[in-house]
């Protein structure tokens, strides 16, 4: 059985908040080499379209919590928009043997657009559109603690990333497969805690 729900338009301050727990998790641990600059969330949008829930199994379902296993599909019209620096190092070849970005950027080879020590910096704009998730989650929802979900599978289908690199395709390639390996380790370590401190922030509203 499968079933759909409201999906509200959400309130500037769920948006602030998503926001600030998006950038943190964006901004933990090591980023890639190429990221030169913290990652800014400019803007989210949860857009208008709910996922979809197809129950698999109900392991619990009591007046004040339920746990079930879901299929979960979206494809809708929610998108992220990033700003960050990117650098390609003219040293790194000499020191690493290789630096793909450099490569990309035509940097530090005898054909390069430059030759120098210090890094080329430059500002990006990333736009990610048009996700598709397909994935079994497990699902609780809890009247004191809010919801917990958990992806059992790889849910990231397809994403659309445009960004100031778009003319180039060689470059548009090479981030579109970084950004797809972010994303698949924020949805893997990150997305459940930040939906679980959100529907806390709104259990404890309701309670007030």
């Amino acid at each position: 059985m499968s079933f759909t729900f409201k999906w509200p338009r959400f309130s500037d301050r769920f948006h602030e908040e998503a926001r600030d727990m998006l950038h943190a998790a964006l901004n933990k641990g090591n980023k890639p080499p190429i990221i030169a600059d913290k990652i800014e969330v400019v803007e989210l949008e949860m857009g208008t379209q709910p996922p979809e829930l197809e129950i698999k199994d109900i392991g619990e379902l009591t007046q004040d919590q339920f746990r079930g296993i879901f299929k979960l599909t979206y494809s809708g019209d929610a998108f992220i928009v990033l700003r960050t620096k990117v650098q390609a190092r003219s040293s790194e070849r000499r020191k690493r043997g290789h630096n793909e970005m450099s490569d990309l950027l035509g940097v530090g080879g005898s054909r390069g657009i430059l030759a120098a020590h210090q890094p080329l910096v430059v500002p990006m704009l990333l736009r990610l559109s048009q996700f598709r998730l397909n994935s079994y989650v497990v699902l609780v929802l809890s009247k004191q603690k809010g919801c917990t979900l958990v992806f059992k599978t790889d849910p990231l289908q397809n994403v659309e990333v445009s960004s100031t690199f778009d003319s180039i395709a060689v470059i548009q390639s090479f981030i579109q497969r970084e950004i797809e390996d972010q994303l698949r380790e924020m949805f893997r370590e990150d997305l459940p805690g930040i939906i679980h401190r959100l529907s806390q922030r709104w259990v404890a509203g309701r309670t007030k």
